[in-house]
């Protein structure tokens, strides 16, 4: 008899093959008789058959669901595991891998502004300072790091810290199914923050704070010896303490992007970014899917064209990432707001790519933009022009993949030192010409005109409409 299969997180004898967490996922919606064979497909290892293997955005809303608590995600997460041992992983996945010359915060440094580059290399000296509370900035505000120009955080900028290389205290990795290198991450990250004596960390990042109070220690057994909060959390405090003085009402219709490790924590962070948006005179239409049911935007769900028979096709793993931002867009754009506000840095960033090749009349902002302006303080934002930029790195990898054999090759990751927090390596000199000539282009006068914006964004929907259709999807 062939030996029984075994999981390290999916607790197969819980799991009563009900269906339920594949019924309600907002991105499957499955009928009864296909999610309990959709279970057993993955419970298998029959990927071939299974629609969340190439179609979960990782958004982890089915553990949230199974009223059996057996854990359907991490089902899906220890077959992608099973999966990158045997076949490496594919060239997109080297942009958030920070060990890899491609990454995307490498590509970035060559167009970003001096007090951008003075910031980021500030937070990487400030890791070797003893201190008690930190702002940890975090794996992608390191792509937008003039958010924490906001006079707002001056508190908290002395004990501003941040590298890349912690690697976003393993919420990507952890999501690619990648657990032994999750495992030298938290090595990593508690080895560093013991040295410099932590015992509170403020993230930027809320999907940090959940993956360094709950997600770790729940899934990895891991024994911080530091207490992990969101910055939401830190800016409502100063609110309602009257230490961030709101001067004026900014009147905008406003719907909230709740990110996908937003359900931890007990869902505070939903209310905290919702009081802060109201504290600013802001008026909140909410989504269809929206608090512990939002959808993700979009990002995530890349991480599923990473594996599986197709996983080599760049188009087709791009095409469902405009997919999937779009869709989550619409969604906005649905209620009528004028601004879609998500204090993820991922989300802000990757949402402002997708309404800008879509021409979308809605703003995304972070809260930390809103209080700033509402404090009465002048801010330009740069996440538009940010979103080319981030264009430019994709656009780049595409030529890369075209022109390539090497780059159309799988690659396995390297293992980590874990010692401590090492440096990007530097984008490799022909690429960085590329990216920056690109960057150039893209944010000239040549595409910068309505005409040109227009043909992008009916394009794009095309596109889009038309991979939609193809794959007989919502």
């Amino acid at each position: 008899m062939e030996d029984k299969r075994q999981f390290r997180w999916f607790k197969d004898e819980a799991c009563d093959r009900c269906g339920e967490c594949f019924i309600q996922c907002p991105v499957l919606n499955l009928g009864e008789n296909e999610a309990r064979e959709e279970i057993e497909a993955l419970i298998n290892g029959d990927i071939e058959k299974s629609k969340a293997f190439r179609l979960c955005s990782t958004c982890n809303l089915c553990d949230f669901i199974c009223p059996k608590e057996a854990n359907p995600y991490e089902l899906i997460l220890e077959n992608f595991n099973e999966y990158e041992k045997q076949h490496g992983l594919p060239c997109l996945a080297k942009l958030v891998f920070p060990n890899e010359p491609e990454n995307i915060w490498s590509g970035l440094r060559g167009l970003m502004a001096e007090d951008e580059l003075s910031l980021v290399g500030t937070w990487e000296r400030n890791l070797n300072n003893p201190n008690k509370q930190i702002l940890l900035t975090g794996f992608y505000i390191n792509l937008v790091p003039y958010l924490a120009k906001c006079s707002v955080l001056d508190e908290l900028r002395p004990v501003t810290v941040g590298s890349e290389s912690f690697w976003g205290c393993g919420g990507d990795i952890n999501k690619l199914g990648l657990t032994g290198l999750t495992e030298q991450i938290i090595e990593l990250v508690q080895g560093q923050f013991t040295r410099i004596g932590v015992e509170k960390v403020v993230c930027f990042m809320q999907a940090e704070a959940a993956m360094l109070s709950e997600i770790l220690p729940k899934m990895y057994g891991a024994d911080f010896k530091f207490e992990a909060v969101p910055l939401d959390y830190w800016i409502w405090d100063q609110i309602d303490k009257g230490n961030i003085s709101i001067v004026r009402k900014l009147n905008m219709r406003t719907t909230v992007h709740d990110n996908c490790l937003s359900r931890y924590l007990g869902g505070e962070s939903h209310n905290t970014v919702r009081k802060i948006v109201e504290a600013t005179g802001c008026e909140i239409v909410e989504m269809e899917h929206n608090r512990s049911g939002a959808l993700c935007c979009g990002w995530g769900s890349t991480v599923p064209t990473l594996y599986g028979a197709n996983s080599g096709n760049l188009f087709n793993s791009l095409l469902y990432l405009l997919y999937s931002l779009y869709r989550r867009l619409q969604e906005a754009e649905s209620t009528r707001a004028e601004v879609m506000v998500t204090n993820c840095p991922a989300c802000y960033i990757f949402l402002s790519l997708i309404a800008e090749v879509t021409n979308s009349r809605i703003k995304i902002y972070h809260p930390v933009e809103l209080v700033e302006m509402a404090a009465g303080k002048s801010w330009t934002t740069r996440n538009q022009a940010r979103a080319w930029d981030i264009l430019s790195i994709t656009t780049n990898l595409i030529i890369k993949w075209l022109t390539s054999g090497d780059q159309r090759k799988r690659f396995f990751p390297k293992s980590l030192e874990t010692s401590s927090p090492q440096r990007l390596p530097e984008c490799p000199p022909e690429d960085a010409r590329r990216i920056e000539l690109l960057s150039r282009f893209l944010k000239g006068p040549l595409v910068q005109n309505p005409l040109s914006r227009n043909l992008i964004a009916c394009s794009t929907k095309l596109l889009i409409a038309g991979y939609r259709k193809r794959m007989a999807l919502k």
